[in-house]
């Protein structure tokens, strides 16, 4: 009979107050996250300034080999008076953009794991060279694509990682020259670097090639107008046709080239296709962002099992915030000017410097105050 009156005597729950306390919790909750990630970015954003600050020194060779390239052939008296760092070009004074970030992206042709040391000579070769260049002020991206054909300084190593000597040769072939890992990375890095007039590089990210298959069937598939006939791969990448491709029709469309033909410039055509693709893929990641705000976490984690990177993930995050920020189209993919030439064996790549020189300027630099 009491245990009936105490039950009688019971409160009912206010299920109203219940509510205010969850959402409460699950503010705070989501305040915290809020906060360790802006302090992860902040970490992250932090190491990759300390960075700029160490390779600005280098970057100063470079430019004043780069301004006595552009001096070349000014009659006297007609220079202008620069202070340290600046260049003068057509007439005008400028100076390095401090606020660019750039990273190297290699896209890596090898049947091996690429996770796997190798002996130099065996870690296959950088068949796609990209630098994505951050412009943190603007909020804008560029690509900008490099031949793996350019005939530029690379060094040579024998079988047992000991130097050689340096020659001309193909860019692509600087990674060969590593462990197939992070020494391959430092190589091109430099490679790159140089020949860039010594432009800071941040950082570097090689992938397998292959991996583009899981990457492209993380975001859904990619819609495509094939611009080039590749039906002697897969019937569906015939010219003209327009589909979403699969990771396997994506892997040949940004990967294979028709060297059998007589026609040179296979590779030319091959970065036209990467570039299509790169631009294509860029834009669904953005629109499934919106749907999944996890997804770049969730593609970084996929490329990480076929990747090599100095990118930390604090960097990544705040890399990744970045660029989902920057305007980027057609016209932000850029290819290094030049004209290809069969060579003995191959064909090579050789860079117009004027044309190269209004890509720097334009690019990396800001006119002086």
């Amino acid at each position: 009979m009491e245990e009936k009156e105490r039950k009688k005597k019971r409160k009912p729950k206010n299920w109203g107050l219940v509510a205010v306390k969850v959402l409460c919790f699950l503010i705070v909750f989501a305040l915290m996250l809020l906060t360790a990630f802006v302090i992860y970015r902040m970490i992250g954003k932090a190491g990759l300034e300390k960075h700029a600050r160490e390779l600005r020194a280098t970057h100063q060779a470079g430019i004043q080999s780069l301004q006595s390239r552009l001096n070349e052939g000014v009659p006297q008296g007609e220079e202008l008076v620069l202070a340290e760092g600046q260049i003068a070009y057509q007439g005008k004074i400028y100076e390095y953009n401090d606020d660019i970030l750039t990273f190297l992206c290699l896209g890596v042709d090898s049947r091996q794991d690429i996770k796997k040391e190798k002996t130099p000579g065996e870690g296959g070769q950088a068949d796609t060279v990209i630098l994505v260049v951050l412009n943190q002020t603007d909020q804008t991206m560029k690509l900008i694509n490099i031949s793996r054909d350019t005939i530029t300084k690379i060094k040579r190593y024998d079988t047992a990682g000991l130097y050689l000597y340096e020659d001309d040769a193909q860019l692509a072939l600087q990674y060969a020259y590593g462990d197939g890992r992070e020494r391959s990375c430092e190589l091109m890095e430099q490679a790159v670097s140089y020949l860039f007039y010594g432009i800071p590089i941040h950082g570097y990210a090689a992938i397998d090639i292959r991996a583009v298959s899981e990457l492209n069937d993380a975001v859904g598939g990619v819609e495509v107008t094939v611009i080039e006939d590749l039906s002697r791969f897969t019937p569906d990448l015939a010219l003209g046709n327009t589909l979403t491709l699969t990771g396997r029709q994506a892997l040949h469309y940004v990967q294979e080239r028709q060297v059998e033909t007589e026609e040179i410039g296979s590779n030319n055509l091959r970065i036209e296709r990467q570039k299509q693709y790169v631009l294509a893929f860029f834009v669904k990641v953005k629109q499934e962002t919106k749907k999944d705000i996890t997804l770049p976490i969730s593609l970084f984690k996929t490329a990480s099992k076929h990747m090599i990177t100095s990118v930390t993930a604090d960097q990544a995050a705040y890399l990744s915030t970045i660029a989902l920020e920057c305007s980027f189209s057609d016209e932000d993919m850029i290819s290094v000017p030049g004209t290809v030439e069969q060579g003995e064996l191959y064909e090579e790549f050789y860079i117009d410097e004027q044309a190269f020189f209004d890509l720097l300027i334009n690019v990396f630099y800001r006119e002086a105050e």
